[in-house]
């Protein structure tokens, strides 16, 4: 559990882990994380049932993924979710309000410390003692060198591998990259400009696609539609059906959140316009609606990350990060994670390790990889973490979506696995249409304008089915 103390029956946990070994496999083995809490175990038993492609092509890697521990089969955590009530809602915008806030955070955290098992687990979940569980398990596996796919989160776990490790280096990919050393008001400011650019992006598919309800009111219709909604809620808050499941009625915080949250991962964009509709022309706002309890992903990935972040904990530098934040706030969507982040987080009790904090730099040869349009993982953190890394690569995916590997035909998912398979990182330019390709000393471009970018399955765009599958050569 602590790995700085000697093991014992007090100080030890079982972290869950799955391989799939196919007899063609020669290069090693492939570690992967798919990001914050999401669970890990279970893919390379989808790999082996063939019930996920997205490993095709790289059958000569053993294939390892674990559930991170504190999640799932790697000693589970345990909270109250009734504790949570108390860090939903507004952002406070006094000190009285703020210190609330505080309060609140701290009752989540103890009710983690109070119900998880071991006693003491709660300060040993965080990215400092995962890449220690990566390490025990490469020696116990008896490989070498590893090679490492880690998207969103994972990547931050990924590049914190490779620094502290560098011997054991072989081939890392970073998908969806959160950055080392980018404080959170820095971050929030990415965020808003990345939420910014996703509704543009909506209102581009809706000028793109004429079954959209706004598409005969031109470029600009939905942004126009999302801040008539703000200004409604904010006369008179809005009816929602879901209660008493949700908190209601809806008011301008909920439709800012729920907005943001339909911008972030794969946004479904024709779900969300139809949505923006019904709310404008006076139906049921429970798609904007705040619910009780937070997602699973949320209320686990609250112990995971509050141990990684440093940062001042009162309210002058929470004010200080919103007021910079809304400066370029076009859209008014005003809600980010790394806001979120910031109140959700500041209780915790514990020191921060200073390697999660900072700024992190290798020479290893990797290639990270990001979408222009990404509102969960901003493309500037992976700017600025590819500034940190002087003989990485650069591939620039040109669409929507957070994570860009699932996406199977994407130019850039064949980049990542011609990487993996070789080692080799592709050479600068490429298809410039879906992906551009920078090479260790260029410069990047600037983010692509979100009505330049196609949309649609070309993009990678999500539709109310799920995902509209590309090949590559323009069929769907």
């Amino acid at each position: 559990m602590d790995y700085s103390k000697p093991l014992d029956e007090g100080n030890n946990i079982t972290l869950g882990l799955a391989m799939y070994r196919p007899a063609t496999a020669t290069k090693g083995v492939l570690f992967f994380n798919p990001g914050g809490s999401d669970a890990g175990a279970v893919v390379p038993w989808q790999a082996a049932l063939n019930l996920t492609d997205s490993f095709v092509g790289l059958e000569e890697f053993d294939l390892m993924a674990m559930d991170v521990r504190g999640t799932y089969s790697s000693n589970q955590l345990n909270v109250s979710l009734s504790t949570f009530d108390g860090i939903l809602g507004p952002y406070p915008t006094t000190n009285e309000e703020f210190e609330n806030f505080k309060a609140a955070s701290a009752t989540v955290i103890q009710s983690w410390i109070d119900s998880s098992t071991p006693p003491g687990i709660i300060q040993h979940v965080g990215t400092v003692e995962v890449i220690q569980d990566y390490e025990m398990i490469r020696k116990a596996l008896g490989y070498e060198k590893i090679s490492f796919l880690g998207d969103s989160y994972g990547s931050f776990r990924a590049t914190q591998y490779a620094v502290a490790y560098p011997q054991r280096v072989n081939r890392f990919v970073l998908d969806a990259v959160v950055p080392h050393g980018r404080n959170l008001s820095d971050q929030a400011k990415d965020n808003i400009a990345a939420l910014n650019r996703g509704i543009l992006r909506a209102d581009a598919y809706c000028q793109n696609n004429a079954s959209c309800p706004f598409h005969s009111e031109g470029q600009g219709s939905v942004p126009r539609a999302f801040k008539a909604i703000l200004e409604s809620a904010t006369q008179a808050p809005l009816n929602a059906s879901c209660a008493p499941a949700c908190i209601t009625p809806v008011t301008p915080f909920d439709i800012r959140q729920g907005m943001s949250n339909a911008l972030m991962d794969s946004p479904d964009f024709p779900t969300l316009l139809d949505e923006l509709y019904e709310v404008l022309h006076g139906g049921d706002a429970s798609f904007f609606a705040t619910f009780h309890v937070p997602n699973v992903e949320d209320v686990v990935s609250l112990a995971l990350e509050c141990g990684d972040y440093d940062y001042v904990r009162d309210f002058e530098t929470f004010n200080q990060s919103l007021s910079e934040g809304l400066q370029n706030d076009t859209n008014d969507i005003g809600v980010t994670t790394a806001w979120q982040i910031q109140l959700w987080c500041s209780g915790w009790p514990f020191p921060i390790p200073a390697s999660t904090s900072s700024a992190l730099t290798t020479t290893a040869n990797m290639l990270l990889v990001t979408s222009d349009f990404d509102a969960s993982a901003p493309t500037e953190w992976a700017t600025f973490t590819w500034s940190q890394l002087p003989n990485s690569t650069l591939v620039v995916r040109h669409g929507d979506d957070h994570v860009s590997f699932p996406l199977v035909h994407q130019p850039s998912t064949i980049l990542t696995k011609e990487f993996l398979n070789t080692g080799v990182s592709p050479n600068a330019g490429e298809d410039q249409t879906l992906v551009s390709v920078y090479t260790p000393g260029m410069v990047r471009a600037s983010i692509s304008d979100p009505y330049d970018v196609p949309t649609g399955a070309q993009a990678g765009d999500v539709n109310s089915d799920g995902f509209a599958q590309f090949n590559g050569d323009g069929a769907v």
